[in-house]
């Protein structure tokens, strides 16, 4: 499907691009072109005894049909097949040897064509008084041509939202496919009914955010980030998420965190921050301070984009997926671990600005996860050495339940329908009062794959804010969104 986006953010640029060039080539060989010819006619009429007033082109009519068929040539056969082919999106210092041996071998080939069909259209040895007429039209074709060629080569796949009849108490609502590119992050609305999508396609990262609503599945918008030799570690970009209201879409980089104005995609605030951003109630987001700095928590008002508070903490990792940082379903509390590998555990009330509570483990056990309950009285703690799971509750800061016999979770999810646990590539509901296995979600469509074994999710998954609907990345069968809790009107 071609999209506005599609024309405004990558059309458009290459077409103003491929009129310069081809201003700058046709000029240049169109009048080196035009003088040869001239130089041929006169040579020609000296040889029949003519004079030059008896032949049927004008210098000046030579120059100009040289100079359009020469523009025309370079911008059809020259730039468009450069420009169309999807490896021109591919940036940094490959991406410019590709552009620029490909214009070495298209471009004077395209420009020479172009002058010498010019001069043959301004008329075989007669006057053509039509030409002014002709030479516009065919101007107009080419764009015409060179706008549906770009669009229909450079358009993002298209992606189908494939149904299934609900049934069970955790249904497959819907799996997207359609693109072979991994998400480099998820993220769910509120409601669950809109999915932003992170992914690199041609070494530039592209953000889909997709509308799920059953009367409307469809793409909302579709933003291009910058290639590979253009961004910096303000523009590369590790997670996506949805502001608590819906209205804006934050995106981490490395180095910055930016809140975008939906649905456009327009950058509104930037901000000191790095790496991934939580949404919070009361209009703040918490952030992680950028690196070389230790990596604590900043919290910030979203509507001025005023930093309010650091909250000392230190959880460097290679991996943003692997920082045990557990929000609760009304947004106002946040839990998180002082270091990845601590024994102690802080609980704030982020719009309030103050610590409620710290869970104390007895000794460092190494965090995998952390899952707040629904009504924001309990925590699921997943940890790497001693109990695999442990349910505290935040008033008495004491473990109430502790639980053996479950394997070890790397991702933690607290619905009101049980407590979803991710291990080994499998997801189970379990009962928060018992651990017994409620549910296992089946992430694999049923439908014959050319592989014998099938990989299960790499872990990307993202949770609506109100806890109703699961979004999980299959490798080879898409994105499988799942409803695993109550719908709760807004």
């Amino acid at each position: 499907m071609i999209g506005v986006d599609t024309l405004l953010q990558v059309v458009v640029p290459k077409l103003l691009r491929m009129t310069l060039v081809s201003f700058v080539v046709g000029s240049v060989v169109g009048a080196v072109v035009s003088a040869i010819a001239d130089l041929i006619r006169r040579w020609r009429l000296r040889r029949s005894g003519s004079q030059p007033q008896q032949d049927g082109f004008a210098r000046g009519s030579l120059l100009w049909a040289s100079l359009w068929g020469s523009f025309l040539g370079t911008f059809l056969i020259g730039l468009l097949p450069i420009e169309a082919n999807p490896a021109s999106l591919i940036g940094g210092p490959y991406g410019a040897l590709w552009f620029g041996f490909m214009l070495l071998v298209f471009v004077p080939a395209g420009a020479t064509t172009g002058a010498v069909l010019g001069l043959m259209a301004a008329g075989a040895g007669r006057p053509r008084p039509n030409l002014p007429r002709l030479m516009a039209g065919c101007t107009v074709l080419a764009y015409l041509i060179s706008t549906l060629v770009l669009a229909l080569l450079l358009a993002p796949p298209s992606i189908s939202f494939n149904t299934t009849p609900a049934s069970g108490p955790f249904p497959l609502v819907a799996r997207l496919t359609g693109d072979a590119s991994p998400p480099l992050d998820l993220a769910l609305n509120e409601a669950g009914d809109q999915l932003a999508v992170l992914q690199v396609r041609n070494s530039a990262q592209q953000l889909d955010i997709l509308e799920l609503s059953r009367r409307k599945r469809r793409r909302i918008r579709h933003l291009h980030g910058l290639p590979d030799g253009q961004r910096t570690l303000q523009d590369i970009l590790s997670s996506v998420a949805f502001s608590a209201d819906g209205q804006e879409l934050i995106t981490a980089a490395i180095e910055q965190v930016q809140v975008r104005t939906l649905p456009e995609g327009a950058i509104r605030l930037r901000l000191d921050g790095a790496t991934v951003a939580y949404p919070m109630a009361g209009r703040r987001l918490v952030t992680l301070a950028p690196s070389p700095e230790p990596q604590g928590l900043k919290v910030w008002d979203l509507a001025t984009g005023q930093l309010l508070r650091v909250i000392p903490a230190d959880l460097s990792t290679l991996d943003w997926r692997e920082r045990p940082i557990a929000v609760s379903s009304d947004r106002r509390l946040l839990a998180f671990p002082r270091r990845l590998y601590d024994h102690q555990i802080q609980v704030w009330n982020v719009p309030e600005n103050k610590l409620i509570g710290s869970l104390d483990l007895d000794r460092p056990a190494g965090i995998l996860s952390l899952a707040l309950s629904p009504d924001g009285r309990q925590l699921a703690v997943a940890l790497g050495q001693g109990p695999p799971l442990s349910i505290w509750d935040l008033a008495s800061a004491r473990r109430i339940r502790t639980f053996e016999a479950v394997q070890r979770a790397q991702q933690l999810y607290w619905t009101d329908k049980g407590l979803l646990l991710r291990s080994k590539g499998v997801f189970k509901v379990l009962n928060p009062q018992s651990a017994e296995v409620l549910h296992t979600l089946q992430l694999q469509s049923a439908a014959p794959m050319p592989q014998a074994t099938l990989e299960g999710p790499s872990g990307l998954t993202a949770l609506s804010g109100d806890g109703s609907t699961l979004a999980v990345y299959v490798p080879r069968q898409g994105i499988g969104v799942w409803r695993v809790g109550s719908l709760h009107p807004s």
